[in-house]
């Protein structure tokens, strides 16, 4: 699942995994994210900090305080690189940040990765 409120981002995303035959969906914003989670249930999420309506923070708190969600690998992706910042990711939940610019070819093969084990 890619969530995300850049449509090129998220654009480039869901191509690079449609493209290893990974089926993925997208929200757009943080709450819908949540609600997707509830409703899809992915194996992973590729979310996104900052976003309108809810951020990616808040979004990855409210997932993993769920106890209905069977829980998914979350991938923080954010322009954030102070380390306090990227310690909050990791305090809310988040399984690993993966700092803005990024090669979406490399997260493509870190999913693939994930869905492999």
């Amino acid at each position: 699942m890619v969530v995300d409120d850049d449509d090129d981002i998220a654009g480039l995303l869901l191509m690079g995994l449609e493209r290893a035959d990974i089926t993925a969906v997208r929200a757009s914003n943080g709450e819908e994210g949540v609600e997707a989670v509830r409703r899809e249930q992915p194996r992973i999420v590729l979310l996104d900090w900052m976003m309108p309506v809810k951020d990616g923070i808040q979004a990855c708190a409210e997932i993993r305080a769920a106890t209905e969600i069977v829980q998914p690998t979350i991938l923080m992706l954010t322009a954030r690189t102070l380390a306090d910042d990227q310690r909050r990711a990791y305090d809310t939940g988040v399984d690993e940040v993966i700092e803005k610019p990024f090669r979406p070819r490399a997260i493509v093969a870190q999913v693939r990765d994930l869905l492999a084990s």
